[in-house]
């Protein structure tokens, strides 16, 4: 099953436990489903909907470089103080993504 279809399905899970009557664990138990999985499917589809896309943001540095710090959303804080490090940045991100 692709990428594409376990979302697909797992949307429409989303959906009809939605118009059901039925409690999540109730719903979980008729369709032999484990609750921490409808909750981790929940939350992944749920949270992609609302988070934004990635921006990038182009930086012109000044010549004498004091520091560049970065702050990320999920708390990551990074520091750059020496210009040869700038090339790192985007695999810096990378990881950080």
């Amino acid at each position: 099953m692709t990428r594409e279809e376990k979302h697909d399905l797992w949307n429409e899970r989303l959906q009809n436990q939605k118009e059901s009557s039925l409690t999540i664990a109730a719903w979980c138990e008729q369709n032999q489903i484990v609750q921490s999985q409808f909750y981790y499917w929940q939350k992944k589809l749920t949270s992609s909907v609302h988070e934004p896309d990635s921006v990038v943001v182009p930086l012109s540095m000044p010549s004498s470089l004091t520091a560049l710090v970065i702050e990320t959303p999920n708390g990551y804080r990074v520091s750059i103080n020496d210009a040869s490090a700038i090339t790192l940045l985007p695999q810096l991100i990378k990881c950080l993504s």
